[in-house]
């Protein structure tokens, strides 16, 4: 029997610790935030929010879950696409899970910090070496922001109004939203054409975990180091080769945040909007997410709803009870989604490595 290595346990402690923590802060967050949303609204009431589902259109209801589902699924096709670029196709399922544990973790971690790396644990367990996995979050997150700005860009030169129409702290946010962006576009940038800075900091960080006397045999992590490096730069060169396969999975990020912003279209069209608005409501909802970008809180909760009625004030009557409906399906039905899928993903293979473990159990 395998005996567990008693550096990693309180290392695996500490994670868990820091996971339910920062899980805690979302909830405790995204209370406060409702609260003060509920509260601080003129045009709110449990009778007009009935109201307003009961009245609702089911078609438009039912388009705003598939904009949400396509959020999940787009970002699915596009780590798919860039692994099976690279020589590991897996199933379009595993690539869900993928994706579901991305926008999981990134919506209760601050900055999204969490996505990226549950996704890469799951990735490394489906035996994608750490080059590849490594390569393709960090394109994929880049593309995901790029097309985040060129969203930015498009609403601002279509409806410039649009932007003028958010109060002056609201037209703060979404710029320092789209300079952080910038700066981590620029920063990734350096990360997938540098590999030098990826071998620094993965060096310092090997030598401090075994100062820590978290990593032991540092010197075959270290060959292992130099390994992946060699399998880093081959993945570099294909893609400078393959730039249609970059294109097209920049094209499904761009539908993936299309999706995000839909979502809020649908739930004003099935409440009675008018067609005739959708230009500025999907403008106005482009700067939402923007700006909604510019605070390091899990899920952006709170910016992202003051945002919404900061943007939509003069635009929709029952603006909080929209927002409410809108960042319900977008967020909060999509984050349970996700988890869940996740969760299922983990009880499958734990229930796969027992059933294994009984076989050979039986066959010895």
């Amino acid at each position: 029997m395998q005996q567990e290595n008693p550096s990693q346990a309180p290392h695996g402690k500490r994670k868990r610790s820091r996971r339910m923590l920062w899980f805690l802060i979302f909830l405790l967050l995204a209370g406060l935030t409702l609260y003060t949303v509920i509260c601080s609204s003129d045009d709110f009431s449990p009778e007009r929010m009935a109201e307003l589902l009961r009245g609702a259109k089911p078609f438009w209801i039912v388009c705003a879950f598939l904009c949400m589902l396509g959020f999940i699924l787009f970002e699915a096709l596009s780590l798919r696409r860039l692994c099976a670029f690279l020589g590991h196709k897996r199933s379009l399922w595993r690539n869900t899970v993928y994706s579901a544990a991305d926008i999981y973790f990134s919506a209760i971690t601050p900055s999204a910090t969490g996505g990226q790396p549950a996704s890469a644990v799951l990735m490394l367990r489906d035996k994608i070496p750490g080059a590849v996995t490594t390569m393709t979050l960090l394109l994929n997150v880049m593309l995901y922001t790029i097309s985040l700005l060129v969203v930015g860009a498009l609403c601002f030169l279509v409806c410039p109004s649009a932007f003028f129409s958010f109060s002056l702290p609201g037209r703060i946010l979404i710029l320092l939203g789209a300079l952080i962006q910038t700066l981590l576009v620029v920063g990734l940038l350096l990360l997938i054409l540098k590999e030098k800075i990826i071998l620094r900091i993965a060096g310092f960080g090997l030598n401090l975990l075994h100062k820590l006397h978290l990593v032991r045999n540092v010197e075959t992590k270290r060959e292992a180091l130099h390994r992946m490096a060699e399998e880093y730069r081959a993945c570099i060169g294909a893609f400078r080769k393959g730039k249609s396969v970059v294109l097209r999975v920049f094209l499904l990020n761009l539908l993936q945040r299309f999706c995000n912003i839909g979502v809020t279209l649908c739930v004003f069209l099935a409440t009675g909007g008018s067609a005739l608005l959708a230009r500025e409501v999907l403008i106005t909802q482009g700067f939402v997410v923007l700006g909604s970008n510019a605070v390091p809180i899990p899920g952006a909760v709170g910016v992202s709803d003051g945002l919404f009625l900061d943007g939509f004030d003069c635009l929709i009557p029952d603006t909080t009870c929209v927002e409410l409906l809108s960042r319900g399906i977008s967020f909060y039905i999509c984050l349970i989604l996700c988890g869940l899928l996740v969760l299922f993903s983990a009880l499958a293979a734990s229930f796969r490595r027992k059933k294994r473990a009984k076989a050979s159990e039986t066959q010895s």
